[in-house]
């Protein structure tokens, strides 16, 4: 690989069973290629568990289908309590941070009423509010910290007297300084909040975590997220009596644990042991994988300094983001449209940038578009410019100093 003019494999008896014969013609082909291989591509996104995290998740797996216990039993209550840290309160896990939205709104009571949330999210925060039977209206978002805009908040509950609940969303890990403005205008009327923190597990405002604000904070552990289970999602509550109202309705509304009748039309939002199993070893690891996720930022800050014609995301000062989304501005007036600039970014350098939060707004949608959940028109102007300008590059905690430097060398080539 060097240019060296002959090559030499010396076969060696270990007596540990490798094939001597095809490993010294794999190493004879590999080094005595005249050109080095294409190097492999940067993933958007990449999964990774160690060998002894795969073990330690294997053995509590192994632990549970000894004990027959397959769900809510001792692996789901440690995801609980390692949970509990992250979010400043007591917590219950359900299966999916969809299934999170729905619960807490379902306890709250937004049927027949009108629930408020940022037109720029994933869709399935306004579909649980749908299933709760709630009327949908949507509210532009501020652009520094990404999250709802209480100016555009105030005027939307003038529109809306039956509104029953807020739902704030921490966009790309970034908890909004604006939070503080949605949660006075709705302390004043007397509106519950719930955090749909999805994206935000282990990201702070002025030092307190996300799932903290309001009456309740739902989290998603699916594998995208800064934390995984595989399936999974967590509810957190200052209030006793709401997580017990929690445990009833992810269990089929039985009126109390082990009970055969039911008080209320609960639903399979159970967590399995097994996913547990994966969650537990995350959240074992996860203020190492915070950390690293920070410092992949802080690399993406220094290498994107002087390349032209792209601007990063400031996080607002008090914000402390998780970066589940590293999220850049091409330039607008540049030479290349996001879909081109991806497409060129993939096929001539091998670079897959993460996808979007979110290129469509909830009111663009087929569903909120026409039919009996037509959204009202608006202009949404800060959230129609975010959705169609940004990009997120590839930030994940295996992600290597090389592989940020071939990122962002290939945002220079292409937008120079």
């Amino acid at each position: 690989s060097s240019g060296a003019p002959a090559l030499e494999v010396h076969e060696l008896p270990m007596g540990h069973g490798t094939h001597v014969g095809h490993a010294a013609d794999f190493f004879t082909r590999a080094l005595s290629a005249g050109r080095r291989p294409a190097p492999a591509p940067v993933p958007a996104q990449r999964v990774h568990f160690t060998v002894s995290d795969r073990r330690a998740v294997l053995d509590r797996v192994d632990a549970a289908l000894a004990s027959g216990v397959l769900t809510q039993g001792p692996q789901v209550a440690r995801f609980e309590e390692l949970a509990r840290p992250w979010t400043g309160t007591r917590t219950a896990a359900v299966a999916s941070g969809s299934a999170a939205l729905e619960i807490a709104l379902r306890i709250i009571g937004v049927a027949g009423r009108t629930v408020l949330m940022p037109v720029n999210t994933f869709f399935a925060t306004a579909a649980a509010a749908v299933r709760a039977q709630a009327a949908v209206r949507f509210v532009d978002i501020e652009p520094d910290g990404l999250g709802m805009d209480p100016d555009a908040l105030r005027v939307a509950l003038d529109r809306c007297p039956d509104t029953a609940a807020v739902l704030p969303v921490h966009i790309g890990g970034i908890v909004s300084p604006a939070l503080d403005g949605v949660l006075a205008h709705c302390r004043e009327r007397g509106i519950p909040v719930v955090e749909d923190a999805a994206h935000a597990f282990g990201a702070t405002l002025d030092g307190r975590p996300a799932g903290g604000f309001g009456r309740f904070g739902a989290f998603s552990f699916f594998p995208t997220k800064v934390a995984v289970s595989g399936e999974g999602g967590l509810l957190s509550a200052a209030l006793p009596g709401d997580l017990e109202q929690v445990r009833r309705w992810r269990d089929h509304g039985k009126s109390a644990q082990g009970s055969t009748l039911h008080d209320r039309p609960g639903g399979n939002w159970r967590l399995s042991e097994l996913h547990a199993a994966v969650g537990t070893v995350d959240l074992e690891r996860f203020s190492r994988t915070l950390a690293r996720r920070r410092e992949l930022a802080a690399r993406y800050d220094a290498l994107l300094a002087d390349v032209p014609g792209i601007r990063p995301h400031a996080v607002p000062r008090a914000s402390g983001g998780n970066f589940y989304k590293y999220l850049a501005y091409p330039d607008p007036d540049g030479p290349l449209d996001r879909a081109l600039l991806k497409k060129r970014l993939r096929e001539r350098h091998g670079v897959a940038l993460a996808g979007e939060v979110y290129d469509h707004l909830l009111c663009d949608h087929p569903y909120f578009a026409s039919g009996a959940h037509r959204a009202a028109p608006g202009g949404f102007e800060h959230a129609r410019w975010f959705a169609r300008h940004h990009v997120a590059l590839p930030l994940y905690p295996s992600l290597t100093e090389a592989e940020q430097i071939r990122v962002v060398a290939a945002l220079r080539r292409e937008l120079s």
